[in-house]
């Protein structure tokens, strides 16, 4: 059902449903009955893990990356924040190419690539990339039903990849200044994290800045010209108006001309 169109999600959710029902599965196609159309997003997420495998998987590494430069951040070591930036940029880097593709299935499937949609698109990766589970197993089966919501994000992660690379009995020995230098670390690591996002956002709508003020003074330059060509036809248009005048005066004077020759002939 997942993978073929969107407009065929209703046909197929019911013809299975229909076919589990026959089968004796009743409570199985009570769920596949009950199942909603996914948002178009979720359909393109899901076009996109099945069909780009190597694109997923440099997707994932990259968030893990994230999530590793996180941990760095949380514990304190040295170089974590140009560490962190690097990563994160990395994962705007896959992000930004999947997001690309989503766009070009989203319009050959005949559905608006707007900005919303792959806004919630490459959030959808995102969380998918830095937070694994079962999110990412359902993303790499193409099998997504709803959007995904942040329960384990890149904090989650990197307190946990952290907690893991520590013996648990030291847990009761941390003192209360080492756990408020881990939660400023933490809070710093979103920061760098939402920055970098930013400056993508803002990247992108200078771009499109430039591209609207592009295209205005290309419409203003063939607005002239079209107004040239305009007066030009208008003024090509008088002088043709003057000319078949001038044809019919001489039409007509020629017409005296021959009358008073034809006179001057029979006098004769």
């Amino acid at each position: 059902m997942l993978a073929g169109s969107l407009n065929e999600f209703t046909n197929a959710r019911n013809a299975k449903a229909k076919e589990l029902k026959a089968a004796g599965q009743r409570q199985l196609a009570d769920e596949v009955a009950g199942l909603k159309k996914p948002p178009v997003a979720v359909w393109a997420v899901n076009q996109l893990a099945r069909r780009n495998k190597p694109a997923l998987e440099r997707l994932r590494r990259a968030g893990e990356g994230v999530v590793q430069a996180q941990s760095g951040a949380v514990s304190g070591r040295k170089n974590a924040a140009p560490e962190l930036r690097s990563a994160s940029e990395a994962l705007q880097r896959e992000l930004e190419a999947a997001v690309r593709e989503a766009g070009d299935l989203l319009r050959a499937g005949d559905h608006a690539a707007d900005e919303a949609t792959l806004r919630r698109v490459q959030e959808m990766l995102r969380l998918a990339a830095v937070s694994g589970g079962d999110t990412w197993d359902r993303l790499q089966r193409g099998a997504l039903i709803s959007e995904p919501r942040a329960g384990e994000d890149m904090l989650t992660a990197a307190f946990a990849l952290g907690s893991a690379a520590s013996p648990s009995k030291a847990a009761p020995r941390i003192e209360a200044d080492e756990a408020r230098a881990a939660r400023t670390a933490a809070r710093e690591a979103a920061e760098t994290e939402k920055r970098i996002e930013m400056e993508h956002v803002l990247r992108t709508a200078k771009a499109d800045e430039d591209s609207a003020q592009q295209a205005a003074q290309t419409a203003h330059r063939l607005r002239e010209e079209a107004d040239r060509i305009a007066a030009d036809a208008k003024r090509a248009g008088e002088r043709a108006r003057q000319a078949e005048k001038e044809f019919e005066r001489a039409t007509a004077r020629a017409k005296v001309s021959r009358e008073a020759a034809r006179r001057l002939s029979r006098r004769g």
